[in-house]
């Protein structure tokens, strides 16, 4: 189970290296979640524990967000499906525009 301070230790330990993993974009992101849920709990603890048993259902499916072709086209799909297809086209940006793909990461940072 991770503290708040863990959490924060790791957050900051990854958004400081100069190049990310995949692998520990998703862990940032996880960790930033699991960050974020334990602000809003009522209850101190360390994360790991039981949620309560009113916790909401996520949603899934995407919503609008633009006019661009890209957004229109991922309106109302399946986040997990289109996360699949974008992480799967970064990392052929990864491979074939290397300094293109670290630009897109690090505007994704700065938010």
């Amino acid at each position: 189970m991770l503290e708040r301070r863990e959490l924060d230790e790791r957050i900051a330990e990854i958004k400081n290296k100069r190049d990310q993993t995949v692998g520990e974009i998703r862990d940032l992101a996880a960790f930033i979640i699991a960050r974020d849920d334990l602000g809003k709990e009522e209850a101190v603890g360390s994360y790991g524990d039981a949620a309560p048993a009113t916790a909401a259902i996520v949603e899934t499916v995407i919503g609008e967000h633009g006019d661009s072709e890209f957004l229109q086209l991922i309106a109302h799909r399946d986040a997990d499906h289109v996360w699949a297809v974008i992480d799967e086209a970064m990392e052929t940006l990864r491979a074939t525009e290397p300094r293109f793909y670290a630009g897109i990461l690090r505007r994704i940072q700065s938010q």
